[in-house]
């Protein structure tokens, strides 16, 4: 079996070495440089990596990888598409070789997209950018995706094969929003689409626009169910901020997909903010009893932090269940240890616990907008 890594690149060379170190292994690893002028190319070349010159204009991603892709030498028999800021796992090839079965043409691995501050992992789903060297191509302007090309697809999940990502901070993605009006433009009618431009007008504070178009793309009947889900939430987010009513959006999100914790911590936070807290609690307490699933949609590492005890404590105390509400506080804790306003809860719930007659004033939790 010959494995070859491919990515496109522009101006990356301080991750040449780090991207070659953890590509050791590759039969071929091939770089398709757009432009670069901080001396990539170069570096790349020296390490012993299949470089080659490309341009694309005006810039699309997919045009981009599928350039790559054709640049694979033709007797490889599965490709592996990276970034240039992503990292495979140790002894990720005998993971692989292991993992992949007779028939299969796609394989499904875990991408840790984001870490939090201690380094443990933040946002991750499975991702699917393993394929075999031909019968794919890669499609839309941006938030690009691969697809069969007259074969019939068969995945495969790797266990244990893992990807890292640490992107550069100090680039804009300012890009993505006009890359993304124009990817929707050209296609007008594919969901996953619509779902990143609505996301990205959430992230740049365009709340109605981004209302709008999720709910254009829930019209659509959606891509899959954990993206519908996420749509639904990313709405009440929305709502949250303007001011407005985001429970029937988080209702309707715990209905379409009740085993999501994402889903019953919203709904948790929203009972918090009007003091109904028997409801706090339940749904905190029902979002715990979920463990994080992998259905191809982005895992919000909220709700699988401080939240969810957050939440369920201060919901417990306030009906009254003060030895469970200390416990909560206690494992809230363990999760943001350096939190103050969670020390200083778990102080007052103990201290008032040893003697009762009133509540404490427990301090404001921070909850995601």
């Amino acid at each position: 079996m010959k494995i070859a890594v491919y990515a496109i690149c522009l101006n990356e060379a301080k991750f040449v070495d780090r991207f070659m170190d953890a590509c050791a292994g590759a039969d071929y690893v091939v770089i398709a440089d757009t432009g670069s002028t901080d001396g990539t190319a170069e570096a790349f070349r020296q390490r012993g990596a299949l470089v080659h010159d490309i341009r694309i204009n005006p810039w699309r991603f997919d045009a981009a990888r599928n350039a790559a892709l054709a640049l694979v030498p033709g007797d490889a028999d599965i490709c592996f598409a990276l970034d240039i800021d992503e990292v495979l796992c140790h002894d990720w090839r005998t993971k692989l070789e292991k993992g992949w079965r007779q028939g299969a043409t796609r394989g499904q691995y875990l991408l840790v997209y984001s870490h939090l501050p201690d380094g443990s992992p933040g946002v991750q789903f499975h991702n699917a950018r393993i394929h075999l060297r031909h019968g794919y191509s890669w499609r839309h302007i941006c938030h690009e995706a691969i697809y069969p090309d007259g074969i019939e697809e068969s995945f495969v999940l790797i266990p244990d094969l893992r990807v890292d990502h640490y992107p550069d901070r100090s680039r804009s993605r300012g890009f993505y929003l006009p890359m993304l009006e124009r990817a929707v433009k050209a296609e007008p009618h594919e969901p996953r689409m619509a779902h990143y431009l609505a996301r990205e007008y959430y992230y740049n504070a365009r709340y109605e626009e981004a209302i709008a178009e999720f709910r254009r793309y829930l019209d659509m009947n959606g891509h899959f169910t954990g993206e519908r889900v996420g749509s639904m939430i990313f709405i009440g987010k929305c709502l949250t901020a303007l001011g407005r009513d985001p429970m029937p959006w988080y209702l309707r999100a715990v209905a379409e997909m009740p085993d999501s914790r994402e889903g019953w911590v919203a709904l948790a936070e929203t009972y918090y903010r009007l003091q109904d807290w028997p409801n706090c609690y339940s749904a905190a307490m029902k979002s715990l009893s979920i463990g994080r699933s992998h259905d191809g949609y982005t895992k919000d590492p909220h709700a699988y932090g401080a939240a969810p005890h957050d939440l369920a404590a201060l919901g417990a105390w306030y009906i009254g269940l003060h030895t469970e509400a200390i416990e909560h506080a206690r494992r809230a804790l363990d999760f943001a240890p350096d939190d103050r306003r969670l020390q200083d809860n778990l102080a007052l719930m103990q201290k008032q616990a040893a003697s009762p007659p009133s509540l404490p004033a427990v301090y404001d939790m921070a909850v995601s907008a």
